[in-house]
């Protein structure tokens, strides 16, 4: 039975048991003893403790902790590998890269945060006396990380590290769909001897131990990965104290393919998009705009890039896509799919449960055509396996249609008119806009506009987001 990770120990829950599935078979993989209330209380002490010391230690030091944990964590790659395939349901070459982003994550802000630096102001004249002015850049606080279920140590790293880089202290929650891998991290840390407090790693329901770390006073920054619900409902939670958030939200991500992309290219990117972890990623297409010129032949190509896609798990051979989390997930789908077709849409391919994988949560990867943005795959965030294309003749419509949503997580644009693509990235709305396959990386800032979030993941931004700033006014 997995344990939690407290004030530098493993230590039994005292909340309820929690059966983790695979999603893939729908067997048991393991079960985890979740903390309670009373639990998340001593978390929270030996964050707040922790951080007197902690906060004080040389940024070398810190970065020294970052790459020994990232070395233990290394030499136990494969577990970490196994862990999150099999409570996600990701096949073996995604689960490497979850597992290589908190390896990668460790590192970067370890090195990130020795450049942070502050400023010295021009001093000020006061009669015979000088007023020196300094700007300084301080560890905020006890830091919470609420996680989502779909990159266990992806999110789970763009969290800890920044904080503990920072000379910050930090409670991190994983979901309780996919806590197995984060709490082996806690097992990691604990065989190396980590600071205690410095990082806390807690499982349980929402309604106890994330209401108990939303509510408390200690926290000065809550962040969350999780739906545009879930942040209005952890920012009333948490309104019993000023606190800083970093909230990535929810998003309904618009593609727009203009006539002179490569259609080959869009194709196969538009499908590996959507089928990658079985599209359940905040970033992922939801709302496909083509061109009315190429839509009959792009759609002709999706569907045979999409032919050659298999279902299976794990190191399965092959263009291979794992099933979704749950079965209330693929449900939700296949809800989806007959809500559009009742609408008027055209099922291409796909959107069945296929033969011999009832017992996971597959379903075959979707392609709709003719969908309209009054139906539910486009009003709603998707979060699968779906490809819901619709034709557009204007651009200006295309980008009036983008933005008709509240969330502006990611925008998509597939072409290579410069005039064109400049309007589409002066006036959409998004975070983050990608162009002809473009992707971000540790580097680059993961930021929403709109209702899809605040505050932002990854780059030196994100760290900054750690640190407060302290004016130093001096008369010698």
């Amino acid at each position: 039975m997995y344990q939690q990770y407290i004030n530098g120990a493993l230590v039994d829950g005292q909340g309820k048991e929690l059966k983790v599935y695979n999603p893939a078979t729908g067997e048991v993989i393991d079960v985890v003893g979740c903390a309670n209330a009373g639990q998340t209380e001593e978390a929270l002490q030996a964050a707040e403790a922790a951080f007197r010391t902690w906060s004080k230690t040389s940024v070398n030091e810190r970065a020294q902790w970052l790459y020994k944990l990232k070395e233990a964590c290394l030499a136990e790659r494969e577990h970490l590998i196994e862990l999150v395939s099999a409570e996600s349901g990701r096949p073996y070459p995604a689960a490497c890269g979850d597992v290589d982003w908190l390896l990668t994550s460790l590192s970067y802000y370890a090195e990130e945060a020795k450049r942070i630096d502050g400023e010295v102001l021009p001093p000020l004249h006061m009669g015979d006396k000088l007023n020196y002015q300094v700007v300084t850049k301080q560890p905020l606080g006890v830091t919470v990380g609420h996680l989502a279920w779909n990159y266990p140590l992806g999110n789970a790293s763009v969290k800890l590290a920044p904080a503990i880089a920072a000379g910050c202290t930090c409670i991190i929650k994983p979901s309780s769909e996919t806590p197995l891998a984060t709490l082996y991290v806690g097992v990691i840390a604990e065989k190396i001897g980590f600071p205690k407090g410095v990082l806390n790693i807690l499982a349980g329901p929402s309604g106890e131990v994330a209401k108990t770390l939303n509510e408390s006073d200690i926290p000065r920054m809550v962040t969350l990965i999780g739906s545009y619900e879930t942040g209005l409902k952890l920012m009333q939670q948490s309104a019993t104290s000023l606190k800083r958030y970093s909230l990535e939200l929810g998003g309904n991500a618009p593609v727009v393919v203009m006539p002179d992309a490569d259609l080959e290219e869009t194709a196969a990117n538009i499908v590996a998009k959507k089928v990658g972890f079985a599209g359940q990623t905040c970033v992922n297409y939801n709302r496909i705009y083509i061109h009315d010129s190429i839509y009959e032949e792009l759609c002709d190509k999706i569907a045979a890039e999409l032919a050659k896609v298999k279902l299976g798990k794990w190191k399965d051979e092959g263009y291979v896509m794992g099933p979704l989390i749950n079965m209330e997930a693929r449900d939700r789908m296949l809800t989806l799919i007959r809500d559009a077709v009742d609408a008027g849409a055209e099922l291409v391919m796909g959107g069945e449960i296929p033969e011999g994988f009832e017992k996971g949560s597959y379903m075959t990867p979707a392609l709709l055509k003719n969908v309209n943005d009054t139906m539910r795959v486009s009003t709603e965030e998707i979060f699968g396996p779906i490809i819901p294309v619709q034709p557009f003749h204007n651009l200006d419509d295309a980008i009036e249609k983008a933005n008709n949503t509240i969330f502006g997580l990611s925008a998509y644009y597939f072409g290579h008119n410069a005039k064109e693509m400049s309007k589409f990235l002066e006036n959409v709305k998004a975070g983050e806009i990608f162009v002809n396959g473009g992707i971000g990386s540790e580097f680059t800032p993961h930021a929403g506009a709109k209702q899809s979030g605040v505050g932002c993941d990854k780059s030196k931004y994100s760290l900054e987001e750690y640190y407060e700033i302290k004016l130093l006014s001096i008369v010698p």
